[in-house]
C-alpha cells in the first residue's frame, strides 16, 4: 500500500492510493483538477500529494478499479447566497423574486469553480454549455468572452439561468455535489452574466444555410434557437405560431415571479430585425404540412406538448374544474391587467405537485385565493417539483399535501370539495399504493389539472417517433463512465444521458424534409426549456450538414 505524507484528516483531506489495485491507467491524474495526482514512473502507479489535494475526490469516482480513498473534508468556500423576496401573502406581485449576483458575489462564487480537466457539469446541462470556460470569463471580468462561450451551445442564456432545474442539471453534476459538497452557483452565475451585458444580436450572415428556405411551426425555445442558427448561417426562415405574440411556453405557462415578460421578449426584435420572417395567430395544422413543403426546402415541426394531461378522476366534468394551461393563461393575464381578486376568498386545489402545479398555486395566491393546496401522489422524497421552487411555495404559503392521491371531485352543479386518500411509496420506481380507510375531504371551489402536457394527436401521422422516450443502456460510454457523473446519488447522470441521446435524435431527418424537435418529440414529461433550446441549434446544424454534403456530391 502507498500512502501520502500522515495528515490531519479533520483539516486536510488526504489520500490513500492501492498499489494492489492501480493498473496505472493514469484515469485519476488526467481529471485530477488541483493536479495533485501524478505517476510513480518507476512502478507506474498513481501517486499523490495531499498538499495539493482539495477533497473533491474525482479520483475516487473515476477509478476502474476502486484503488483509491480519500478522507477528509472538501476544501472549497461555502456558496455565495442568493437573496429573495418571499411574502407570506404574494396577492399582486409579479416582480422577479430572485435577486441578481453582485460583482463581489460573482467573483467570490466564480472562485469556487476548480475547473475539471473532465467537467460533469457540461454532460449535466441539456445544452452542453461550456460552463467552466464561462465561468473563467466571470473571473477575467470579460463578459464579453462569457458571451461568447455561451453562445456556441445557447441562445437564450437569460431565459435558461432563470427557469432551468439546477439540481437536476448542472449543479447536480457539478463535482461539488459529486462529493457530497454544495455545487458553483452555475445558473445565477449565467444570469449575472445576461444581467450586466447585453446579449449579442443575432446576426444573419453567409453560410453553409444561404438561400436555405425554412418553415418552423411553434415559437418556442426549440423553434426559436432552430431560426436563430439557421438565420446567423444565411437561411431564410419563416415561422408560425397560433397565439398573437410569440414565445410558447415560457410566455404562457412560466409566472413573471420566475421568468418576467421582459426577458421572454427579449429575443424577438432581435431575431425579426435579422431577418425573420414571423407569422403569429397563424393556426397550422398536419394538413397544411404539404403546402409548407412545397413553398420551402425543409420544415421543422416544434409545436410543443400543448395538450394538458387530465386523469379519469370522477368529478373532472363539472364547473370549476380546469386545466393547467387554461388556468395560467387566465390569470397571468389578469394579473397583467392589475385584476388580483380574480379568485377572492376561494379555495383552489391542484392535481399535482410538480413544477406547473407549484405555478398554479402560487398564482392562485396572487389573484386572491383563500388558499392553495397542491395534491402529489408521490413520495416527499422522491417528488418532481425543483427544491428552490417547493421552498419558496411553501414559504408563501401553499400548502403540499405529499403522498396523497384525488379519488373524486365532488359538488351540486359544480365543484364543492374533493376526497382524497393517503398513499405509500417506499422507494423512488414504485407506484404509490392507496392506503384503505385513509379517505380525506378537502373543501374546493376551484381544480385544476397539472400532471403534465401531452402532443397533440393530429400530428401523430407525422411525428411519428413521438414521443422519443430515450432509455440509458446498462453499460455507458466509457467516456461518460469515467467522468464520475454517474456517481451522483441522484439520477443526474442517467438523465444527463438519456438528454444527450435526444439530441443525438434530432440529428436525424424523420421524414423527408420535415423535423421534429423540442416537446414535439420528447414530450413534456422529459422535455425542459434547455433541453428544447438545444435540440433546436443542433437540428438547425444537422440540416446545414446535410445540405452541405448534398451539395458536395452534386
Amino acid at each position: 500500500m502507498l500512502t501520502t505524507m500522515e495528515t490531519d484528516v479533520t483539516r486536510y483531506p488526504h489520500v490513500t492510493v492501492f498499489h494492489d489495485r492501480c493498473a496505472g491507467c493514469e484515469d485519476c491524474v488526467v481529471r485530477c483538477p488541483p493536479v495533485a495526482l501524478s505517476m510513480d514512473v518507476g512502478r507506474w502507479i498513481a501517486k499523490a500529494d495531499d498538499s495539493l489535494c482539495v477533497g473533491c475526490r474525482q479520483c475516487v469516482r473515476t477509478c476502474p478499479f476502486s484503488a483509491i480513498v480519500v478522507d477528509g473534508p472538501l476544501i472549497v468556500p461555502d456558496r455565495a447566497p442568493v437573496d429573495l423576496h418571499l411574502r407570506p401573502n404574494p396577492l399582486g406581485d409579479r416582480h422577479e423574486l430572485r435577486d441578481r449576483l453582485t460583482w463581489d458575489t460573482a467573483l467570490a462564487e466564480a472562485e469556487r469553480c476548480i475547473t475539471c480537466p473532465d467537467p460533469t457539469c457540461i454532460r449535466g446541462c441539456p445544452a452542453h454549455n461550456d460552463i467552466p470556460m464561462f465561468i473563467a470569463a466571470i473571473r477575467d471580468r470579460d463578459l464579453t468572452e462569457a458571451h461568447r462561450v455561451l453562445r456556441q451551445t445557447s441562445v437564450l442564456p437569460d431565459v435558461c439561468s432563470r427557469v432551468c432545474d439546477w439540481d437536476a442539471q448542472c449543479e447536480g453534476a457539478c463535482t461539488w455535489t459529486l462529493a457530497g459538497g454544495t455545487a458553483v452557483a452555475i445558473g445565477p452565475l449565467e444570469r449575472f452574466i445576461t444581467d450586466n451585458q447585453p446579449i449579442p444580436d443575432c446576426v444573419p450572415g453567409g453560410g453553409d444555410a444561404d438561400g436555405l428556405r425554412v418553415a418552423i411551426v411553434g415559437s418556442g425555445p426549440a423553434g426559436l434557437a432552430a431560426a436563430w442558427e439557421l438565420i446567423e448561417q444565411g437561411a431564410h426562415v419563416t415561422m408560425f405560431e397560433r397565439d398573437d405574440v410569440p414565445g410558447g411556453l415560457p410566455r404562457w405557462g412560466i409566472p413573471e415571479f420566475s421568468l418576467p415578460n421582459e426577458i421572454v421578449d427579449r429575443p424577438w426584435p432581435m431575431i425579426t430585425r435579422a431577418g425573420l420572417d414571423l407569422h403569429t395567430g397563424s393556426e397550422i395544422g398536419s394538413d397544411d404540412l404539404r403546402r409548407l413543403q412545397d413553398d420551402h426546402d425543409v420544415v421543422i415541426l416544434a409545436v410543443g406538448a400543448p395538450i394538458s394531461i387530465e386523469t379519469p378522476i370522477p368529478g373532472a366534468d363539472l364547473p370549476g374544474v380546469e386545466s393547467a394551461t387554461d388556468f395560467l393563461q387566465r390569470t397571468h393575464a389578469a394579473l397583467q391587467e392589475g385584476h388580483t381578486g380574480e379568485l377572492t376568498d376561494q379555495s383552489v386545489v391542484i392535481v399535482g405537485g410538480g413544477n406547473t402545479a407549484l405555478d398554479v398555486a402560487r398564482m392562485a395566491l396572487r389573484v386572491g385565493a383563500a388558499s392553495a393546496i397542491a395534491v402529489e401522489w408521490l413520495d416527499e422524497r422522491y417528488g418532481h417539483a425543483r427544491r428552490d421552487q417547493l421552498e419558496e411555495a411553501l414559504a408563501e404559503g401553499v400548502e403540499v399535501r405529499f403522498s396523497t392521491e384525488f379519488v373524486t371531485i365532488e359538488g351540486d352543479g359544480r365543484v364543492e370539495r374533493v376526497v382524497t386518500a393517503t398513499t405509500t411509496q417506499p422507494k423512488a420506481g414504485d407506484t404509490p399504493k392507496t392506503v384503505k380507510g385513509s379517505s380525506r375531504t378537502i373543501p374546493a371551489d376551484v381544480v385544476v389539472f397539472a400532471v403534465g402536457y401531452g402532443l397533440d394527436p393530429t400530428w401523430n401521422s407525422v411525428a411519428t417517433r413521438s414521443p422519443f422516450r430515450p432509455k440509458a443502456p446498462e453499460l455507458f460510454d466509457r467516456r461518460w463512465m469515467a467522468s464520475g457523473i454517474f456517481e451522483a446519488e441522484s439520477s443526474v447522470g442517467q438523465h444527463s444521458y438519456e438528454r444527450h441521446m435526444a439530441l443525438l435524435e434530432v440529428s436525424r431527418e424523420p421524414a423527408e424534409r420535415v423535423w421534429v424537435i423540442g416537446d414535439s418529440l420528447t414530450g413534456a414529461a422529459t422535455g425542459t426549456v434547455v433541453a428544447a433550446m438545444a435540440q433546436g441549434i443542433w437540428t438547425a446544424r444537422a440540416i446545414i450538414h446535410a445540405r452541405s454534403l448534398a451539395t458536395a456530391d452534386q
